[in-house]
């Protein structure tokens, strides 16, 4: 809980104690109020600064970096896309030098890694980190300097991928918060959601399911608010070793994704092509945010539904010329079961 007070507050209440304590009310008695007032707001401003900066919660980005330190929660740093390229030989393969120059559209730069012949797949990784350095495969590379025997423009990416920026602020302080928590969970249902959220970073949300399929047994679901939110074996092997090292005696929990069950829309009256693309992502966008929700209301809990309406009001901002045919009703799911998008059906006025 915050301990400042206003400026005003302590101005009166410094006036008030020197008017009793003097028996003056004069400019003179005004000016050394302030001056009191003015130490004593420092003073509780930096010790209302210091109980937040103590608390990972509201802690400043600074300060972050020793409560991560403490609870062992490495920030994560930026990366650099990497991929392979093909060089067009314009007679007899060459060799291409290790830290050949390329260059894409954009004017970002990469780099080959190792030395090859360009009738081989050449890797190939970015100089810039973070998603600009992402390329789909088909893109367009040039030389920054021409290598006698290879075409200079004609250079294809067959897919640069992995580059993402450091890791979001508050993504980090949840992560951070959660290890900070840790050493009060004991093996409830909700603690299973915690070391799931806290065992590796690409893991967004999390549920758990007590006695299933049997008792004694506990089923964790995890998974990544992406528009095709897989996590890979090697995220379900981490989270698994992470609750089994932290788990009680007697409980045996079962780490997996959940299965995926993709609602196909179909829409009315939209033909402009922008139009459409911003639709699909507004429905990208309802879709990540109803990932791994659950109605707590009811014990135990369920999975949320999508609802037609909630599909009208994720498109409603972009445009209103427009008529979702189907679904029709409402979409539930079972409770090892995710919701994401399917098919867009894109359909004229009749």
């Amino acid at each position: 809980m915050s301990t400042q007070r206003s400026l005003q507050a302590l101005i009166n209440r410094a006036t008030s104690t020197l008017i009793a304590t003097t028996g003056q009310n004069n400019p003179a008695i005004h000016a050394i109020a302030c001056a009191i007032a003015g130490v004593s707001y420092g003073q509780y401003g930096y010790q209302d600064q210091l109980f937040r900066e103590m608390q990972p919660e509201t802690a400043s980005e600074p300060w972050l970096y020793l409560h991560a330190q403490r609870n062992d929660v490495e920030r994560l740093q930026p990366s650099c896309a990497q991929g392979f390229v093909q060089f067009e030989s314009l007679s007899e393969p060459v060799l291409i030098p290790q830290f050949t120059l390329l260059i894409d559209k954009a004017g970002n730069e990469y780099q080959t890694l190792d030395a090859q012949m360009s009738n081989e797949d050449v890797a190939t990784f970015a100089l810039l980190s973070g998603v600009d350095g992402n390329l789909p495969a088909g893109s367009l590379l040039s030389l920054a300097k021409a290598i006698s025997g290879v075409s200079p423009d004609n250079v294809l990416c067959l897919g640069f991928d992995g580059g993402a920026p450091i890791e979001d602020t508050e993504h980090w302080r949840e992560r951070i918060c959660t290890a900070s928590n840790q050493g009060e969970e004991i093996g409830r249902r909700e603690d299973y959601e915690s070391w799931a959220l806290s065992a590796h970073a690409d893991v967004d949300y999390a549920w758990a399911l007590d006695n299933t399929p049997e008792r004694g047994l506990v089923q964790v679901y995890i998974g990544a608010r992406e528009n095709d939110p897989t996590l890979g074996p090697e995220v379900i092997d981490a989270v698994q070793q992470f609750i089994d090292k932290e788990r009680l005696a007697g409980c045996h929990p079962t780490v997996d994704i959940p299965t995926h069950k993709p609602i196909d829309i179909e829409i009315q009256n939209v033909q402009d092509e922008a139009t459409r693309a911003d639709i699909i992502v507004a429905l990208e966008g309802l879709f990540k945010d109803k990932m791994g929700q659950r109605d707590e209301s009811v014990n135990p809990p369920v999975q949320v539904s999508i609802t037609p309406t909630e599909i009208v009001l994720a498109i409603a901002p972009i445009t209103s010329n427009y008529i979702v045919k189907q679904p029709t009703e409402e979409q539930f799911i079972t409770d090892s079961e995710i919701h994401v998008l399917g098919e867009v059906i894109w359909t004229p006025l009749t």
